[in-house]
């Protein structure tokens, strides 16, 4: 049902346009609680409150745009369904009004001595969030009163409560690691009956809430009640997962891993094998609904990859640690990688809003993409090892860095999802036999960036860059392995494409091979006595022969 079928339904629309209201207000007060301090005698463990209230607006934002972009029965799953989590989520706050020192929630305040904390106003007002998203989920159940106008058979509903029911088993263990005496690390099991009860019925709400929408004969409530779930799942470990990387002696555990990829792969599910069955060339008509016109996927995912870009620049630009003593912490050397890797992204992002470049530039934007996470990885070490040591916190920087992960994720899938609804409507040709000096340039680029991979960039006074060899900084070298396969990856797909896109793919690889070769110039200030190791000269040749490569893929195609 349209927005407009809705208006002619009066008592349905006020009661969704109530529900939604009160899931805002709800949200509202979620995002002010913790800023006010929800206890007296402690402080987060973390500058917690931006997080925070981003996760607690989140779900009532979508809903809005679901709302007023004329999916109303979507909204009123979503907010349903993060209704359901937040009955479990007023009971687990509420412990804090009678036992706050028996619980452990860093994001809200970490104690650092025996004596008892005692609540303050921002804990009432966090309360009151949830009793009006609670009351908004109740208002908006059951497609807000109005019967269901379509519906769909019942496909697939084991895998999404599979998924839940993983997310479900993380939700009872610990949420992180503690070596801090006054910091213990309980479960949902080592709480008081309040909190345990609580506990529970967060992790019961996952396979309730998955089931409610799942067995839906209405496809607009099975998937908005995705969208709920996954939010609300968010909304619950990211604040775990961000104290375990960021604050002093905390760590991750298993648990919120668990529930952060369930969390990801439930929405992802239909998504991905519709991606499979376009690439297939196996488009169902009956479960594939027709997609937004090419070039409409081309200026959304222009506008999400500027975004990402200008988060990422400004993610350099400004601080990335915050003094615990509240003083001026050090610029960090690793963020100078983040503005070029953000400006090249900015720039394809710009070209694939333009309609004469975007089929163009599209596929380049894979391997820009991966030289923005290259760019970010290596800034966000230092962030982490800083924030451990408790030295310092992540500034506003940081924050911004990471915000560019989601809308770049995102404008990706719209680029794929394009590239391959070009495809389906384009007849393939025969694949030409790649010419002599193209096949030599691209083993020379992928032996260059094996090195440039395998090596280190910048050697100093006691001091040698992360290599694929793990060393002090083992996460550092998984990550490069990462990259090095993806590299790979956007070589084997060049060979593969025709002589158009197979350049476009190579100018992206060049862009990943390029962030190795700038880590001297911009980050071998912070290091004494910096010196160029050899992968920064494999990675300029690595660079030089993709371009070389690209060009007479490129002149080939225009022949």
């Amino acid at each position: 049902m349209t927005r407009t079928e809705l208006e002619n339904q009066t008592p349905a629309a006020a009661r969704l346009r109530i529900s939604w209201a009160l899931a805002a207000a709800g949200g509202l007060l979620l995002a002010i609680g913790p800023l006010l301090g929800v206890v007296d005698g402690a402080e987060p463990a973390y500058t917690s409150w931006p997080l925070l209230a981003a996760l607690a607006l989140l779900p009532p934002a979508v809903a809005g745009v679901l709302l007023f972009r004329g999916r109303p029965f979507v909204a009123a799953g979503l907010i349903a369904a993060v209704g359901v989590f937040a009955v479990g989520r007023l009971l687990s706050d509420l412990q804090l009004v009678f036992a706050p020192m028996s619980v452990a929630r860093p994001e809200l305040f970490r104690p650092t001595t025996l004596v008892a904390v005692t609540p303050s106003a921002g804990l009432w007002v966090l309360l009151a969030g949830h009793v009006l998203v609670i009351a908004g989920g109740v208002l908006s159940s059951g497609r807000a009163g109005m019967p269901a106008d379509d519906s769909e058979p019942v496909t697939l509903m084991g895998f999404p409560l599979l998924i839940s029911a993983v997310a479900a088993v993380g939700l009872l263990g610990k949420p992180f690691t503690s070596t801090d005496a006054f910091q213990l690390d309980r479960s949902p099991w080592d709480l008081p009956a309040l909190g345990l009860t609580g506990g529970l019925l967060v992790a019961l709400a996952a396979p309730l809430a998955t089931a409610l929408a799942a067995s839906s004969p209405d496809p607009d409530t099975r998937e908005g009640g995705t969208y709920g779930v996954t939010l609300a799942l968010l909304a619950l470990v990211v604040p775990w997962l961000a104290a375990g990387t960021v604050a002093p002696g905390l760590g991750i555990s298993s648990g919120p891993m668990l529930v952060l990829i369930s969390a990801l792969t439930l929405p992802a599910v239909p998504l991905i094998a519709r991606l499979v069955r376009l690439v297939r060339g196996k488009r169902d008509e009956t479960r594939d609904p027709a997609l937004p016109s090419l070039r409409r996927m081309h200026v959304i995912a222009g506008v999400l990859f500027v975004l990402s870009a200008v988060a990422t620049i400004a993610g350099g630009l400004l601080p990335q640690l915050v003094l615990t003593t509240g003083g001026k912490a050090p610029d960090l050397a690793s963020a100078n990688l983040l503005w070029p890797a953000g400006i090249a992204v900015a720039v394809l992002g710009v070209l694939l809003l333009l309609p004469s470049s975007a089929a163009v530039v599209r596929p380049a934007l894979f391997g820009g993409y991966a030289a923005l996470q290259l760019a970010a990885a290596g800034a966000t070490a230092p962030v982490v090892a800083a924030s451990q040591a408790g030295i310092a916190q992540p500034g506003a920087g940081f924050w911004l860095m990471t915000a560019e992960l989601p809308i770049g994720l995102l404008a990706l899938v719209l680029v794929a999802l394009a590239g391959a609804v070009e495809r389906e409507s384009t007849e393939a040709g025969k694949r030409e036999q790649l010419p002599v000096a193209e096949l030599g340039a691209l083993l020379l680029a992928g032996l260059f960036a094996a090195g440039a991979f395998a090596l280190p960039t910048v050697r100093g006074d006691n001091y040698t860059g992360p290599t694929l060899v793990p060393d002090a900084d083992a996460g550092m070298s998984w990550g490069l392995l990462v990259f090095f396969v993806l590299f790979l990856s956007i070589l084997v797909t060049a060979v593969r494409s025709t002589p158009a896109r197979g350049a476009a793919w190579l100018v992206g690889g060049a862009l990943l091979v390029g962030v190795r070769a700038l880590e001297l110039p911009l980050t071998g200030g912070g290091v004494a006595g910096a010196v160029a190791a050899p992968g920064t000269w494999l990675a300029l040749a690595g660079v030089a022969a993709l371009l070389v490569a690209a060009g007479l893929m490129g002149a080939r195609a225009t022949r």
